[in-house]
């Protein structure tokens, strides 16, 4: 493999052919994508770029991860190997400072390589992106954790340095994924060319580059790497070997060839067809609403529509909510003799839903209100707050959460392309396994917000409507 020269003389890397455009990019590039299966080279090749671009080309570098807490066992650490391989001989030491927690320039004492959480640590309230503006170059790993999209554009918008780069690393995603949605088309990969025996569910998909201002995807997995040794390659090919005890059709086509699937190992639905906000209202059924609750966790509400033995469903909310917070949603929503069938394990906030609050239990501002508009013989907006809604408990006897899934299961179901949480939940939620690794027939009990309000639908319907 030929050295690639890089903008300093006598400086050489080597590097894997598909990675020498890390080293060359086209002016106005703004984003690197490096995505595939396992032993692709991603993040050593990433690691190595790091390590070069900060003490040869003297750019600042942040390290992001999902949450900060996780990064030094991630690529820091393979940066700070980069680096002390490139310094065996003590080239870099009159420069630079080489610190566990990054690289130090050593006559201005500024960060050359540091880490950032994207996301709050569990002991902190919020991310704090302070200090992110002022960098040359963003190493984004395992970005597949982020399926935030709204965070991710606010954690961009951030890095506001000309010229700057952000490069996002991740092994292949879910087909929902924001990442996979926002720079990806899909391509089906028929199966039985692999296994003529396998059955096609139509499950998996190439993703192949969007063409892109300024995006640069690089591609890979184990056989573009021609540093793995003979144990590993076999190894990662006896996945995908029906012969073998390790063969296992999932893991091999995701994480070692690096294919996106509908969903997880386990997936307990499948599919489900994307349809627009215009096109469900366009339904002509009733809706029928489905809710949980909670006030640090997500307050699930959907939307839904039967007709026949199609389920329409459009998702409404996905923050955590104090029952008056939901009451207000459900007045800027417009219901009013709509049926809201809710989680049976918060009766006390179901009885207050139904009943509404009195005036004297409004705050001085909306009491004051709601009679202005009485006075003015107009309807106020949360008029409702005082009369309460037709929202009935969960049906749950023994075995109601299979019930409900089997039904589930049983429908053709259309959901709106912006209920962008319940296509995550609907591409995370799998069957738990047992100590052996084993699927039961119950599901992980999470990743079910919206799915469980979904649940109490399709149980609902016949009883409630």
């Amino acid at each position: 493999m030929d050295p690639l020269p890089s903008n300093k003389p006598g400086v050489k890397v080597k590097c894997l052919p598909k990675f020498r455009q890390l080293y060359d990019l086209a002016a106005g590039t703004h984003t690197v994508i490096l995505i595939g299966g396992r032993g692709g080279g991603k993040t050593y090749e990433a690691s190595k770029f790091a390590a070069f671009s900060s003490t040869i080309r003297r750019k600042r570098i942040v390290v992001v991860r999902d949450e900060k807490e996780a990064i030094k066992e991630s690529i820091l650490n393979e940066i700070l190997l980069r680096y002390d391989t490139a310094n065996a001989n003590g080239a870099l030491s009159g420069s630079f400072d080489r610190l566990d927690t990054g690289i130090k320039d050593a006559k201005t004492g500024e960060m050359m390589v540091f880490t950032q959480g994207f996301r709050a640590s569990s002991k902190e309230k919020k991310a704090n992106l302070k200090g992110v503006s002022n960098v040359d170059i963003a190493l984004l790993e395992e970005a597949e954790d982020i399926r935030d999209e709204a965070k991710y554009n606010t954690f961009a918008d951030s890095i506001r340095k000309e010229g700057a780069l952000i490069a996002i690393i991740l092994n292949t995603p879910d087909i929902n994924h924001w990442i996979i949605r926002r720079y990806f088309t899909l391509e089906r990969v028929d199966i039985t060319r692999i296994w003529p025996t396998e059955r096609d569910d139509g499950g998996y998909y190439q993703v192949v580059p969007k063409q892109i201002p300024g995006v640069v995807v690089i591609q890979s997995n184990y056989t573009d790497n021609t540093f793995l040794a003979q144990t590993t390659v076999d190894s990662y090919r006896a996945y995908g070997d029906p012969d073998s005890f390790k063969f296992n059709k999932h893991y091999y086509l995701t994480a070692i060839l690096g294919y996106a699937s509908t969903g997880r190992m386990g997936q307990i639905f499948s599919g489900w067809k994307p349809i627009t906000n215009d096109d469900f209202n366009a339904i002509e059924a009733r809706s029928i609403f489905g809710q949980d609750f909670g006030s640090t966790s997500p307050a699930g509400l959907v939307e839904c529509k039967i007709v026949n033995n199609r389920l329409y469903v459009r998702q409404h909310n996905y923050k955590g909510m104090t029952e008056k917070q939901i009451a207000m949603l459900y007045c800027e929503l417009g219901l009013k003799d709509e049926i809201i069938i809710a989680d049976s394990a918060e009766p006390l906030t179901i009885g207050r839903l139904r009943n509404g609050w009195q005036k004297s239990e409004l705050t001085d501002t909306e009491r004051a209100e709601l009679e202005e508009h009485e006075k003015a013989g107009k309807t106020w907006r949360y008029a409702m707050l005082t009369r309460g809604w037709n929202i009935y408990p969960a049906i749950k006897p023994p075995g109601s959460i299979i019930t409900g899934i089997k039904k589930l299961m049983d429908m053709e179901v259309f959901v709106t392309q912006e209920s962008t949480d319940l296509w995550t939940e609907y591409s995370s939620y799998v069957w738990a396994t047992d100590k052996n690794k084993m699927p039961i027939d119950e599901p992980e009990d999470a990743n079910n917000h919206l799915i469980d309000p979904l649940r109490y639908v399709c149980t609902g319907h016949g009883r409630y409507f």
